[in-house]
């Protein structure tokens, strides 16, 4: 009799999707060839080949494809087994997915979580950071945090504030290249910006003839944390999230400048998340607990 285990199917299922056997690996907290032996004891158990192997790509057998739809119906029942129990007990239980870019997550969400904890101990929150919009249902995420307005119309969301930018440089790099006295000064001063998306490189500044200045960062990278971290090692001057830098400015880390030039602005922040129905009690006590006590000034 065969003995296959939920954890084959839920690796073979995380192969498909991810593409290979090195990002399934990363998406289970896996080593690589982990995930290789385990599809490898899977064929054997089952005396088949389940995927047709080259140096360049892996692709699905008829009857890997065939094993592969039956094992996500399963895994997707078991998923839903697992929730409507979750959502019969009157105490929220079970693991929320919490997806936000990284500075988001260190800077708002983080600081919550212990007093999170303590209201709701049977609810285990896994942290990831995503720097750009992600599939939640792809990535299994139960929430995820988007900043700006939003586009995805499939999506249900909760409005958890509004956020706004602010000009910063550490006191040694203004030292060194001195206090820009107004925005054409910046031409002559190390910005720091984002590989992507370019439209972050537009600050809340204008030229004489009204129009919005877009930088051309001296150093480049990929998520507002790094460049936070940049600012404070006098590499140059940042546009960031006021409320990812208080405490900086506060220890004399950061200091704000061309505050009277910055234009006003209000960006939404949002908890979004797919809910055929009811959210369920894991989801509500978060976003009920977040909403409440996040800090976004």
């Amino acid at each position: 009799m065969l003995k296959i285990q939920i954890e084959e199917l839920e690796m073979l299922v995380a192969t498909v999707n991810c593409g290979n056997f090195s990002k399934a690996a990363e998406e289970l907290g896996v080593t690589a060839s982990v995930v290789s032996r385990t599809i490898k004891k899977l064929e054997n158990k089952l005396n088949t080949t389940l995927f047709n192997r080259t140096t360049r790509k892996t692709q699905l057998t008829q009857e890997g494809q065939w094993l592969f739809n039956e094992a996500s119906a399963m895994i997707a029942q078991g998923q839903r087994v697992e929730s409507q129990l979750g959502e019969r007990t009157d105490a929220p239980a079970g693991r929320l997915v919490v997806d936000a870019a990284t500075p988001f997550s260190l800077h708002a969400i983080a600081p919550l979580i212990a007093g999170f904890n303590q209201e709701y101990p049977d609810v285990t929150v896994i942290m990831t950071s995503t720097e750009s919009n992600i599939d939640l249902i792809e990535r299994k995420v139960d929430i995820a945090i988007r900043i700006g307005h939003l586009t995805d119309s499939t999506l249900k969301a909760r409005k958890l504030g509004e956020t706004s930018r602010q000009l910063y440089a550490s006191p040694s790099y203004l030292d060194k290249y001195g206090l820009p006295k107004s925005p054409s000064d910046l031409k002559q001063h190390n910005c720091l910006g984002f590989v992507k998306p370019d439209r972050l490189n537009v600050w809340p500044l204008q030229d004489k003839n009204k129009n919005a200045i877009h930088i051309v960062p001296k150093t480049y990278a990929d998520n507002g944390e790094t460049l936070r971290q940049l600012a404070i090692q006098s590499c140059g001057i940042a546009c960031l999230s006021r409320f990812t830098v208080n405490a900086d400015v506060q220890a004399g880390h950061l200091r704000p400048i061309l505050e009277s030039d910055i234009q006003p602005e209000s960006i939404p922040i949002y908890a979004v998340f797919y809910s055929d129905n009811e959210v369920n009690p894991r989801m509500r006590c978060f976003l009920d607990y977040i909403s409440e006590h996040i800090f976004l000034k």
